[in-house]
């Protein structure tokens, strides 16, 4: 009976596989046409429907910060947005099945980015639609209502379920060091061209070599910058001040100042300034500012100034322009690119800010008009049109309030600052009144998210692009808290008789302390 089943079982597979490999096999003969992707993606889809179906949650926390994209789908959307979807829908079924399965209560902070998403809706449908070429469209610009659509779903797909406590330091070190993988899109033209087929999953447009914009040719690596930024926030997150500082460590501690170091290899200003922003406001909510760390800071930066200052312009160029923010005597290329940057972006915003009140009820919508794009375009190779011109055409301001009152108008200003207020509450309470032992995230956290905000608003920002950022720092730390905390009260004791005097108080009179949600 065994050996009948057991062969059964074999024909049983062999009529399945058989046949797929023979549709494979004939799809495979043409693989470039769309076909062979479709099919392929439905066999892999059904092959993996276990693993996703497990573990969609954590992967998206993986690819929050990666620049992977999944380039065998129309558009080559980033794999965060297709996860983000996958993700929800995998938790609206499961809660559909079981009732068990319940959305974290955040309704704080869902309620305005419902309203915004409700605003960048209305707003493309006033303006001229998305601008999604694939549905026929004649605008371009539709991946930034995508980008701002799939933000608000990765947020609600993060709070679908609480993360584990035992796995705290796994998530936070898939979400941070997800960008390692930008650091590798800019490393992949110095690897040799056999390995330029990654360039389809890690393209280069997301974390390429830019090259110097007013004619001094200095190679800044945006990528090598972000890939940094990952590992440092995931230090400061995972060990505290205290513990990445901590010489008793040697091998953490200069693995931390070797990313610091490395970082400014990238070329860009503002990403140390963020550190810099972090570093400080995380040093001031740890409570360093009155203890021995604090002296051992400015000992630090003397010394550091001392090393460093002297010989900062026999840096290398990107280094230098990097460090340009500071009063140091730097080479006159890189002083002269960082300055003629920070020019570029000024005559820009006087040439956008008298634009703001035409836009200032109802913006111009996310979305551009595929003829001005491609007239601008030949302009701009005639020499006809200024690069700031075109920047503003294509909506790349180079500032975060600008980029968005413009397109949503106040409505959008308003949404969205309801959101951050919203966010830094929640962050606050959960560093307030979370679990002990979260409190080194959650500190982390909240000068993180405080950092994201001045950087966005006084330094360099751009609302479609860190829309996400916000939205996967507040995910990250209420599905770590389990929803937002709030400090605990002591009930009233329960009326009964007055007690005699002399004798112990009733059962009912000890109070009861409600539990945190």
């Amino acid at each position: 009976m065994t050996a009948s089943s057991n062969s059964f079982r074999a024909l049983l597979v062999y009529a399945l596989v058989l046949p797929l490999a023979l549709i494979l096999g004939y799809s495979l003969a043409t693989p470039t046409d769309f076909g062979t992707w479709a099919t392929l993606l439905m066999v892999l889809s059904v092959i993996c429907a276990p693993l996703i179906l497990t573990y969609h949650h954590p992967l998206l926390f993986l690819s929050w910060n990666m620049t992977a994209a999944v380039f065998f789908f129309p558009g080559r959307p980033q794999l965060w947005l297709v996860l983000s979807g996958l993700s929800l829908g995998i938790s609206v079924l499961q809660r559909a099945l079981s009732r068990e399965a319940r959305f974290i209560d955040a309704h704080s902070v869902v309620l305005p980015l419902l309203a915004l998403a409700a605003v960048a809706y209305f707003t493309a449908k006033i303006t001229g639609g998305f601008g999604l070429r694939l549905l026929g469209s004649e605008n371009v610009g539709g991946k930034r209502y995508v980008v701002v659509f799939g933000a608000i779903i990765g947020f609600l797909a993060m709070i679908a379920r609480p993360i584990p406590s035992g796995k705290t330091n796994r998530y936070v070190g898939m979400y941070f060091l997800g960008a390692v993988t930008d650091a590798l899109a800019s490393a992949l033209p110095f690897l040799g061209p056999q390995l330029y087929f990654l360039f389809l999953i890690f393209p280069v447009e997301n974390a390429g070599t830019v090259q110097g914009d007013f004619g001094t040719h200095i190679n800044r690596l945006w990528g090598l910058s972000m890939g940094c930024l990952g590992v440092f926030f995931y230090f400061l997150a995972k060990h505290g001040i205290r513990g990445a500082l901590n010489i008793r460590k040697p091998l953490r501690l200069l693995a931390f100042l070797g990313v610091i170091v490395l970082a400014a290899f990238g070329g860009f200003r503002s990403v140390y300034v963020l550190m810099a922003m972090t570093f400080l406001l995380l040093f001031y909510l740890e409570g360093l500012v009155r203890s021995k760390y604090i002296v051992g800071l400015f000992m630090a930066l003397i010394v550091t100034a001392v090393v460093v200052f002297p010989f900062a312009n026999k840096l290398p160029l990107p280094m230098q322009r990097t460090l340009s923010f500071l009063p140091v005597h730097i080479d006159p290329i890189a002083q002269y690119d960082a300055q003629t940057s920070t020019e570029w972006r000024i005559q820009m915003w006087q040439q956008v800010l008298p634009e703001v009140p035409k836009y200032f009820w109802l913006g111009k919508g996310m979305g551009i008009s595929g003829g001005d794009l491609e007239l601008a375009m030949e302009l701009q190779r005639r020499g006809s049109l200024s690069s700031q011109e075109m920047m503003i055409l294509a909506g790349d301001y180079h500032s975060g309030p600008l980029s968005l009152i413009i397109p949503l108008g106040i409505w959008g200003v308003i949404a969205f600052g309801w959101f951050l207020i919203a966010s830094v509450r929640a962050l606050y309470l959960n560093f307030r009144y979370g679990d002990e032992s979260l409190k080194r995230i959650n500190t982390f956290l909240l000068a993180y998210f405080i950092a994201r905000i001045i950087n966005y608003i006084f330094i360099f920002g751009g609302f479609y692009g860190d829309l996400a950022i916000f939205c996967g720092i507040v995910g990250l730390n209420i599905a770590l808290n389990g929803g937002i905390r709030q400090p605990t009260r002591a009930l009233a004791p329960a009326p009964g008789p007055a007690p005699d005097k002399g004798l112990e108080p009733p059962m009912g009179a000890v109070p009861v302390f409600g539990r945190t949600t």
